[in-house]
């Protein structure tokens, strides 16, 4: 029952998804989250509002708003009443509670080889089993196939698991001007955006097909990403084709992917994706170490200033600095168009 109700909140929202932009009048606040590594990968905690500074298309703008997101324990009290004439009852162990959800979307709608499909679902089953008390996988593929709400339930998930095909016959369904794997990103992240602890999506794909009419709908995603603290992982597949050039130099890359059938196919907009949600974009045959090292949580930042561009839809370039001296690699989203942030 509860796989069905998720079907329906991934896909029957995406029924109600309008392709036209919907601009705000009030304060719009752009979130931008901000993962910072040392030499050795290691997430870097205790760094200050202070430390960073923010960029909108060159100009410096305030940063009104700073958080330190990581990962860390829950666990719901003793909320036991006393028995009558004020004799407490024994006290029961605090009860663990969920602590961090992950969602597994395997793109299968682009995963075009049967062997890499089949790795992929023996790491991910991997990662189900070994399961913590407080975890919570759920499962989605972008053809709306195969699909399982959050639980912790391993052998529910591993069914899912088998239920993944190779290259089926999408059941969701998207306007022209709209992405299918774009759409059931956002949906996810709208399903986890109001769950309590840590949030993560990992995402299995070799890239999406991008056409010119559509390059503005990964920054959507990431921007609903961002105002939900939900950070997207990225694990590249391969088969994807490739521009000779890196989505870190040009947060807008897939613009100039190369074609393929009329459309465009990028695996750059996985980099994208991760980079712009403070997270982790991996790509290789090495599925068990993968999987591992991106369902491991990072602390991160979340900067948030509020723009005062005009709601027209442009690009805007962010860059964001860290004044903290020493050999660091930090990593934030490129941009957003202006009019997508969230009115507040």
């Amino acid at each position: 029952m509860r796989t069905i109700v998720f079907l329906t909140l991934i896909c029957g929202a995406m029924a109600q998804e309008q392709s036209a932009p919907e601009f705000k009048s009030g304060v719009t606040m752009i979130q931008v989250p901000v993962a910072v590594r040392d030499r050795q990968g290691q997430a870097v905690a205790g760094l200050q509002k202070e430390d960073f500074s923010l960029f909108d298309n060159g100009k410096p703008v305030e940063i009104a708003a700073f958080s330190l997101e990581k990962p860390g324990g829950l666990a719901a009290p003793d909320r036991s009443l006393p028995e009558p004439g004020g004799v407490a009852k024994p006290t029961a162990p605090a009860m663990d509670v969920p602590e961090q959800f992950t969602a597994y979307v395997f793109d299968d709608i682009s995963i075009g080889v049967t062997a890499v499909l089949q790795q992929a679902r023996e790491a991910a089953a991997k990662q189900i089993q070994a399961m913590q008390p407080g975890d919570r996988i759920a499962l989605v593929t972008t053809s709306c196939t195969s699909m399982e709400d959050f639980t912790n339930d391993r052998a529910k998930l591993i069914q899912a698991l088998a239920r993944i095909q190779l290259s089926p016959a999408p059941v969701c369904r998207v306007s022209r001007t709209q992405i299918l794997q774009v759409e059931v990103l956002k949906n996810v992240v709208k399903r986890m955006a109001n769950l309590p602890g840590r949030r993560s999506i990992l995402l299995i794909s070799a890239g999406f097909e991008i056409g010119h009419d559509r390059t503005n709908a990964p920054p959507v995603a990431i921007e609903a990403a961002a105002r939900a603290k939900v950070v997207i992982n990225c694990l590249d597949t391969g088969g994807g084709l490739r521009p000779g050039y890196s989505a870190a130099a040009n947060p807008n890359a897939y613009r100039g992917s190369t074609p393929y059938s009329g459309l465009f196919i990028s695996p750059l907009v996985l980099e994208d994706l991760a980079t712009g949600t403070a997270g982790t974009y991996l790509e290789g045959n090495d599925y068990d170490r993968n999987f591992r090292a991106l369902s491991t949580p990072d602390t991160y930042y979340v900067l948030a200033f509020v723009s005062t561009a005009r709601p027209d839809g442009s690009l805007h370039q962010l860059k964001v600095k860290l004044e903290k001296k020493g050999k660091f690699n930090l990593q934030a989203r490129g941009g957003y168009y202006a009019g997508e942030g969230s009115g507040q």
